[in-house]
């Protein structure tokens, strides 16, 4: 009996040695959709915490966008066919560090139409313009949080990958919207460009005492400041233009403090606010550079929001301080229809001053402008890189480019179409409908958020309605 029960203890013995192999197995096998998943959600969020996000969206939706991230890169895994249309960056491989991540926003929102303030403000006064601009401020600082919301959501279900106003709308609003917000943003960022190379163009021909005409100097600027915008450095380039811009403007400060007469701040005309308010809006619009802003703080929600704020901000306070010593200087360019331009070309430390705070004010707004244009062309034309893709660097440069030839005048018409138009349309129609739908898969559209996207559509439509009928008059 002994002899015959070995075989059927090592028999037992084999079966339980592979069934507990078998057993370790499917405990491997269901073990790595865990961490894989866990590994995705790291690349979606970087390093950010959870528990602010498990605050917000308790329940079963806590793990929605890590799980449509981690069925995203499951199938990019297994060959799926949407695997050649990832548009990844590799300008921004690391976090940014908050300084130049703000100086990227103040540099976008003062830019070149820092020079174009005293022009939209002299008709209407500073009191009626300051005001305007604090309420543009308010308007698009609150935008701005809206739309990064959503680009913040949309960059994590795209693990990481870049993405652009285009994929956010599609994304929550459906491919009509998309096609409006693409038509929208690529005439946006042209408009911006449009204005800023015909001022470039302007101020070489000025310097250089008419030996380089306009369009040279505008070509000249398009290939400097595109080869700087498509490098690895444009983050700390656009930060050293925007310090620029800080240095030069406290030096405007300083000298054109000493010819004020305050008492010409007194003048208000609020009937000629309605003409202004296009060029003013226009004026702190940064909006272009948020899908940039997210990629170059990697998706971190409470760093993002802290950069717009302080960033928006700051252009501010320099617009009016800008608007008080415009509007009330006494010296031989009072009167003037271009304000600024006079005091440009006037020459001495004034002067001087004026022409460094246009020049490195038009190349943080064209570093800006090219990188969200170029980033917006890559996500639409689904490529992969931007540096190395032609198309991407054509469509950048060139279509802006060929209007700014037209000459110095396109630099307020410009301004003035963008802001009466396009500018209503991205940063005032969207933004409450892009958080409508953010809100709808959340749960959380109910209450005072209903309120404020009814009453936000309304007014934007309005103003929508004036604008496109003010640029009909034109």
């Amino acid at each position: 009996m002994a002899t015959r029960a070995w075989p059927i203890a090592g028999k037992r013995a084999i079966r339980s040695t592979r069934a507990a192999g078998a057993s370790s197995s499917r405990a491997r096998a269901r073990s790595r959709p865990a961490v894989a998943r866990r590994d995705v959600r790291r690349r979606a969020w970087g390093t950010r915490t959870r528990r602010g996000e498990r605050r917000e969206r308790p329940g079963l939706d806590e793990g929605y966008y890590e799980n449509l991230a981690y069925r995203e890169e499951s199938r990019g895994r297994e060959g799926s066919a949407d695997d050649g249309d990832a548009c990844p960056l590799d300008l921004h491989a690391s976090r940014a560090s908050d300084f130049e991540a703000i100086m990227l926003v103040v540099g976008t929102t003062v830019g070149g139409g820092f020079l174009a303030m005293p022009y939209f403000a002299a008709p209407a006064g500073f009191v009626p313009a300051a005001l305007v601009s604090a309420g543009a401020w308010a308007v698009l600082a609150a935008s701005g949080l809206l739309v990064a919301e959503t680009l913040v959501h949309t960059w994590a279900r795209s693990s990481g990958r870049a993405v652009s106003l285009l994929s956010a709308t599609n994304d929550y609003l459906g491919q009509k919207w998309g096609a409006m917000a693409a038509v929208s943003f690529f005439v946006l960022m042209n408009c911006t460009l449009v204005s800023q190379l015909a001022k470039c163009g302007q101020l070489a021909s000025v310097f250089s005492n008419g030996a380089v005409s306009h369009v040279a100097g505008a070509a000249m600027t398009a290939g400097l400041i595109g080869f700087a915008a498509f490098s690895k450095s444009a983050a700390k380039i656009n930060a050293v233009a925007t310090v620029g811009i800080f240095a030069s403007f406290a030096v405007i400060c300083a000298t054109g403090s000493t010819t004020l007469a305050l008492n010409k701040l007194a003048f208000m005309n609020f009937a000629a606010t309605l003409p202004a308010l296009p060029g003013l809006f226009q004026l702190f619009t940064y909006g272009e550079c948020l899908p940039t802003l997210v990629d170059m703080l990697r998706g971190d929600r409470e760093r993002i929001r802290k950069v717009i704020l302080l960033g928006t901000s700051v252009p501010l306070f320099m617009y009016v301080a800008w608007m008080i010593v415009a509007l009330a200087q006494t010296g031989a360019w009072e009167g003037s229809n271009d304000l600024a331009q006079t005091m440009l070309e006037s020459g001495g430390l004034l002067g001087n001053a004026t022409a460094a705070v246009a020049i490195t004010a038009s190349v943080s707004t064209l570093i800006g402008g090219y990188l969200a244009l170029s980033r917006f062309c890559a996500d639409a034309l689904k490529k992969k890189t931007v540096s190395g893709s032609k198309s991407v660097i054509a469509l950048t440069l060139i279509p802006s480019l060929l209007f700014a030839f037209k000459g110095p005048e396109v630099y307020f018409s410009a301004i003035h179409f963008s802001g009466a138009v396009v500018v209503v349309i991205l940063w005032g129609i969207l933004p409450p409908l892009l958080s409508k739908s953010l809100w709808m898969r959340e749960g959380k559209f109910h209450g005072q958020r209903k309120i404020l996207v009814n009453v936000w559509t309304s007014i934007a439509s309005v103003a929508l309605f004036f604008g496109v009928k003010s640029v009909v008059a034109m």
